[in-house]
This record gives structure tokens, C-alpha cells and sequence, in this order.
């Protein structure tokens, strides 16, 4: 089975959902980036994605 990562946070780590993104960039790196932050910071759609997982 696989770990979740912990919710609390440490000393010295930065909050993900705190984190920003280039939208200027024209990488599609900071897009898929996005994304993945947006399905960490969704409770129930986090759920949904690491029960398939």
C-alpha cells in the first residue's frame, strides 16, 4: 500500500498550496504543476486519484 503524504507541516518546508507558478511561461511544465497542485489541495479528489492509484 502506499504511504499518503503527511498533511503536517515541518520546519523548513513550504506549503504547497502556497506555491505559484509562471502563467507567462510558455513551457507546459508549470501547467501539469498546476494541476498536480490542485489535485493535492482537493481533498476529495486526492482521495478519488490515490484510490485508483
Amino acid at each position: 500500500m502506499r504511504k499518503i503524504i503527511e498533511q503536517q507541516m515541518q520546519f523548513g518546508e513550504v506549503d504547497i498550496a502556497a506555491i505559484e507558478f509562471d502563467l507567462r511561461s510558455r513551457d507546459e511544465i508549470p501547467k501539469l504543476l498546476m494541476g498536480l497542485q490542485y489535485i493535492y489541495c482537493t481533498p476529495e479528489i486526492s482521495e478519488q486519484v490515490f484510490r485508483i492509484l
